[in-house]
Parts: structure tokens; sequence; C-alpha cells
């Protein structure tokens, strides 16, 4: 389910469908670059939880618009954006962590945009 924008800051935007579904390959590869978190950073006195899209690696995507910000340890760069993280596990079946079920993912995929994700899948 495309969505041009998410977060009010606009942590992460889109021009474009084909860019929307192309991120969304490249979030599923589970090879380890990429992971997805929910911190609970309540518990630590901040305002409220984080959702998290995590790169382990210098290998960034290409599609889209993503505020990045530093990493830590084994994150390179991140992106806190709570509604973009919902937003693939309720409409995309993406779960926390770095491994994804790429099969439950693609069938939230409209046909047309296959071929995106796909090349995402492949960057």
């Amino acid at each position: 389910m495309y969505k041009s924008f998410f977060g009010r800051n606009k942590q992460v935007s889109f021009t474009c469908p084909e860019d929307y579904y192309k991120l969304l390959g490249f979030l599923a590869k589970s090879d380890g670059s990429v992971s997805l978190t929910w911190e609970n950073n309540e518990d630590q006195g901040a305002w409220g939880s984080e959702g998290r899209v995590c790169f382990h690696t210098r290998m960034l995507p290409s599609a889209g618009c993503l505020r990045f910000t530093a990493g830590n340890g084994s994150i390179y760069k991140r992106v806190n954006c709570n509604a973009f993280v919902e937003h693939l596990c309720r409409y995309h079946n993406f779960v926390q962590g770095k491994y994804q079920n790429i099969s439950a993912i693609r069938k939230t995929i409209p046909a047309q945009y296959l071929t995106d994700f796909e090349q995402g899948l492949r960057s």
C-alpha cells in the first residue's frame, strides 16, 4: 500500500510508487544488511518507543528519500520513523529483526510493481 511519505518530518518519502516498492525489496533482502527494531526508549526515560530501520552496511538504498541518523556499534546508519516501521509490519508482513519472509512480503506487492520489488531485492 503505497504512501508518498511517512513521519511528521517526512523521514521517509517517495516521488513515485516504483521507488517505494524498490525500497521494500531492498529492506526484504534478509542478508543481514538491514534490520527493523522497535526500541522501548520510554524504559530509559525518553518520550516513547522508536521504530527504526537499521543499516548494517555502507551499501544504502538508492530508492526513496531517507533521513538517516548516525548509527552505533554494528549499525552504520538508521532511519527513525515509527509510522514507516509500523506500516511495513501492518501492510507488508515485515517483522522485527534482520530476516524477513520474502514470500509473505511479495504477496502484498501489487502485480504492476513486482518488477520494482524484485529490482530492490537484487540491489
